[in-house]
């Protein structure tokens, strides 16, 4: 028996609804896998370089004991930069860009965050931006001049830092504008606005920073579309500088070029930019 077109397609219109549904359910579900990718984490090995700089545990203010790693400054009045990792690596993946700045004499902070590289807990946003805090607050322990250095997801995270201490500078390598909109490049037919439970809005805070500002991407980044550096470029309140590198994608931002530009930013900041203790941190 041969069914009515309406029938028909309503039918294969019911059908489509259930698999747009169930793949919104799965993303919603498996968002947190997503974000923070640890299983695939822990098949990453940590990189031996990072045994070079020294251990130190912090504790944060929800009682988690963090591991991360520490290298003081070469001179009292060097800054200590704080860097914070990407979402697919461990702090030890950031050893390279580590060991770059403390060859010129800047002290290094490498973070950590819950969950990853063997560390209690498990990763959420307000979790991560504890553990920043507890990084921040080790460094100023050690100096008063503090910069903040934050890769793509660690890029939330150093925004978030930047508007409630006030740091020499703050330097970002491949950022986003928030979650959702690069979720919205891998799943433009998904509603995940309303979807995500950790969005990392960059773009609504950095018009909040003080500090200095450097963000740098490659050209060729086929995850983080380089129009959202220039949109936070723009809503950089005050003194600024936008590095776009030709032939950089996301991963080799700073060995294809942002290393030069990064020590160049650093050298030329206003004199005066000090850190302030975290007993004046702004709200």
């Amino acid at each position: 028996m041969k069914l009515p077109v309406r029938t028909t397609l309503l039918s294969v219109a019911g059908i489509a609804a259930l698999g747009y549904g169930s793949i919104v359910a799965m993303l919603l579900w498996l968002q947190g896998r997503l974000i923070y990718p640890l299983e695939r984490i822990r098949d990453i090995p940590p990189h031996p370089d990072a045994d070079r700089l020294s251990p130190a545990v912090v504790r944060t203010r929800d009682g988690l004991e963090i591991g991360i790693r520490y290298k003081p400054p070469a001179t009292p009045d060097a800054a200590t930069i704080v860097l914070f990792h990407g979402n697919g690596e461990d702090l030890s993946q950031r050893v390279h860009i580590a060991h770059a700045l403390v060859e010129v004499g800047y002290g290094v902070v490498l973070a950590e965050y819950r969950g990853y590289g063997g560390n209690p807990g498990k990763p959420h946003e307000a979790g991560l931006y504890a553990d920043g805090r507890a990084a921040l607050e080790f460094a100023y322990r050690q100096t008063s001049r503090v910069v903040l250095h934050g890769y793509s997801l660690g890029s939330g995270v150093a925004v978030q830092m930047a508007t409630e201490y006030p740091v020499e500078a703050l330097l970002l390598e491949a950022p986003f504008t928030c979650m959702a909109d690069v979720a919205r490049t891998r799943f433009p037919y998904v509603p995940v606005r309303w979807m995500l439970r950790d969005r990392y809005d960059n773009l609504a805070k950095i018009g909040a920073v003080r500090a200095p500002v450097l963000i740098y991407g490659g050209l060729a980044d086929q995850l983080i579309p380089p129009r959202q550096f220039a949109a936070l470029h723009a809503a950089v309140p005050g003194l600024r500088r936008l590095v776009l590198i030709d032939d950089a994608d996301h991963v080799d931002v700073w060995t294809k070029g942002g290393a030069g530009h990064v020590l160049s930013f650093l050298r030329a900041l206003p004199a005066g930019t000090r850190s302030a203790s975290p007993d004046t941190r702004m709200r």
